[in-house]
């Protein structure tokens, strides 16, 4: 509830006043006074208002002594102007009519004259004018009939003039009354916008500051005051003043928004977004941000952190793959190929060749880059486990399932990439429900009837062919044409022998580095070795190795016997590194023979020997 002061200085306002509050229908939620006061006896009242109402010079008078106070004027109708001066001609046979009112009532009286009424003057006053020396104006005009408010009827009546008092309806009152009641309730919409705006600035944590068209600060929060160490109050200053750093770019110049600029103030690193608002192409004003780079690195890592607990983040790309090898080139470029589209891919290859490596790597390279990448060992649960992970459920679907329910790894992959590790080993009922999400990109929780669209890139890979397995029933054909839409087959590490010493030393360094050994290095001797092997588990049997390797030998040269005995081929130290290197010869010709078609000559030019040598050598190994 809220309370009208309606200003009223003559009894038969007062009495309008009270009906059209008896008669308004919201009179039950508004409280109104009467002060029955004139304008000379205002400035000595006590006001209780929130909103006041009066007439004429009352009201301008109210405006002129409270800025901030609200007040509405009661509107001075024309019905109500005709009014007066029909009673005061009657009254006073006048022939020559003098209205004395603000600039509201008398615009438009000049278009009143009627065969009824005789002319009629008008005179402008203002609510600190003194109205006798228009009313003595009006008469040396010819007046002989004054209309005005309170105050010209009463000074015109002490004068000897004859004066009529323009009356005011009851509707006119109601209309006022209407208007109090809108603009209040506008206000109390503006308040409450205002402080919840109030309320975002000052608990948001960033630094805001906001200026106008003149770069004059309007608002500033405390998270600004503390970054900016600011003591004073700095409303209504230069923003050039307070932050000179804040000036380069100048916010008056931006035609869209400044995002990221990184300012150092009072010896912190912050990031800047400058904001311009523009109203038809003009600034007007602008909102600044600010924010320390090392709270947007706290939450980073908090993120990360969080992010990789859940297992949702790619770790590896393309950048981390070692070797030079061509195999390995083109198979990168491949990859680096099916990372720019969406269509599912199926990585073929031994195991511990790299095929989650692949996987993340096509992952980080792709448009999703920046979404989850959820990687699932299809061999590593049993089928109802695996079902539930994949899937998810709601609470108490099942024997120990949690009464909550539970997201399941499709729906936390949305957006982003599902790496489907060792699918052959998936059952063929839950080859029949992976079907169905590639089909429809939705999944249904265990124990529920709703289904969820998911968004998601599917890549798994396999040791096994799913050809055979297709054939022997065990794996969905119809499943396999799915998967098999862009196929990358990660070749063997004994494919890739040009990239086995530079894997080895890599890994020989990570391993001294966490064991906190000496950098070991390889005898010339082991690296034919090294090449001769088949390394049936590849790449991670490699990396076993260099790390049993890093532990055991303690001298920091790794000879040949070394690495015989951590691979357990003690029948093999009586060979010398010469006999490994012939048989890496022997390899090599045989490889380039097949490479160039058995074209003799273009393999001698090939391998940097004469073709004499060559045959010499066919013949050495047999190969003539």
């Amino acid at each position: 509830m809220f309370t009208i002061e309606f200003i009223a200085p003559y009894k038969h306002l007062v009495s309008a006043v009270e009906e059209a509050f008896s008669e308004h229908p919201k009179r039950n939620e508004i409280k109104h006074v009467v002060n029955f006061k004139g304008v000379p006896e205002i400035r000595r009242s006590r006001l209780v208002g929130d909103i006041f109402i009066a007439r004429g010079l009352t009201a301008s008078y109210l405006h002129q002594l409270w800025k901030d106070a609200t007040v509405i004027e009661v509107p001075m109708s024309g019905y109500d102007i005709l009014r007066a001066m029909n009673e005061g001609v009657k009254k006073f046979d006048s022939k020559r009519i003098a209205l004395i009112a603000t600039t509201n009532a008398v615009y438009g009286v000049a278009n009143f004259s009627t065969s009824f009424l005789p002319p009629v003057m008008t005179y402008e006053i203002g609510p600190l004018d003194d109205v006798k020396p228009q009313i003595e104006q009006a008469i040396a005009d010819g007046a002989d009939l004054i209309i005005g408010g309170n105050s010209v009827y009463l000074t015109a009546k002490s004068m000897g003039m004859p004066a009529q008092r323009i009356e005011v309806g009851k509707e006119s009152v109601r209309q006022a009354i209407d208007e109090a009641w809108r603009i209040w309730h506008s206000n109390i919409e503006e308040r409450v916008r205002v402080q919840r705006l109030n309320a975002l600035v000052a608990n948001v944590h960033e630094g805001i500051i906001t200026v106008d068209q003149n770069k004059r600060i309007t608002v500033c929060n405390q998270f600004a005051e503390q970054m900016l160490h600011c003591s004073d109050d700095v409303i209504n200053r230069k923003l050039s003043e307070v932050v000179p750093q804040l000036e380069d770019p100048d916010i008056i110049d931006l035609k869209q928004p400044g995002i990221g600029e990184f300012v150092e103030i009072n010896g912190i690193q912050i990031v800047v977004n400058k904001i311009p608002v523009l109203v038809e192409g003009k600034f007007q004003a602008g909102i600044i941000t600010l924010q320390e780079v090392s709270q947007i690195q706290k939450i980073e890592t908090r993120i990360r952190r969080e992010a990789h607990r859940k297992g949702l983040v790619a770790t590896y790309d393309f950048s981390q793959m070692i070797g030079e090898s061509r195999i390995l080139l083109a198979t990168k470029k491949l990859a680096l190929g099916y990372a720019k589209v969406q269509s599912n891919v199926l990585l073929v290859g031994e195991t511990g060749t790299g095929k989650e490596l692949f996987a993340q790597s096509i992952h980080r390279a792709s448009e999703r880059c920046n979404r989850p990448f959820v990687a699932v060992n299809c061999a590593a649960l049993p089928e109802s486990l695996l079902e539930s992970e994949l899937f998810g459920y709601v609470g108490g679907s099942f024997t120990g399932a949690s009464k909550t329910g539970k997201m399941g790894l499709f729906e936390l992959a949305h957006t982003g990439t599902i790496f489907l590790d060792e699918i052959s080993e998936m059952s063929l009922h839950l080859q029949g429900r992976l079907l169905r999400v590639i089909e429809e990109r939705e999944i249904m929780r265990i124990g529920h009837d709703t289904v969820i669209p998911v968004d998601i890139r599917i890549i798994a890979a396999t040791n096994r062919s799913l050809e055979e397995l297709v054939e022997k029933n065990l794996f969905r054909k119809d499943l396999f044409y799915r998967l098999d839409v862009l196929r990358l087959n990660i070749p063997p590490l004994r494919k890739r022998k040009d990239d086995i010493f530079l894997l080895t030393k890599h890994f020989l360094i990570q391993y001294d580095e966490l064991n906190g050994r000496s950098h070991h290095m390889l005898d010339p001797e082991v690296i034919p070795i090294l090449k001769h092997l088949t390394w049936d588990g590849n790449i991670r049997q490699l990396r076993n190795v260099c790390e049993r390797l890093s532990v055991v030998v303690s001298g920091t040269v790794i000879k040949s016997k070394d690495l015989l005995t951590c691979l357990g081929r003690v029948d093999d130290l009586k060979n010398s590194g010469a006999e490994y290197r012939e048989d890496e010869e022997k390899q090599k010709i045989l490889e380039v023979l097949s490479e160039l078609k058995q074209n003799k000559a273009e393999a001698a030019r090939h391998l940097g020997i004469d073709r004499s040598t060559l045959y010499r050598k066919l013949k050495k190994y047999g190969l003539a």
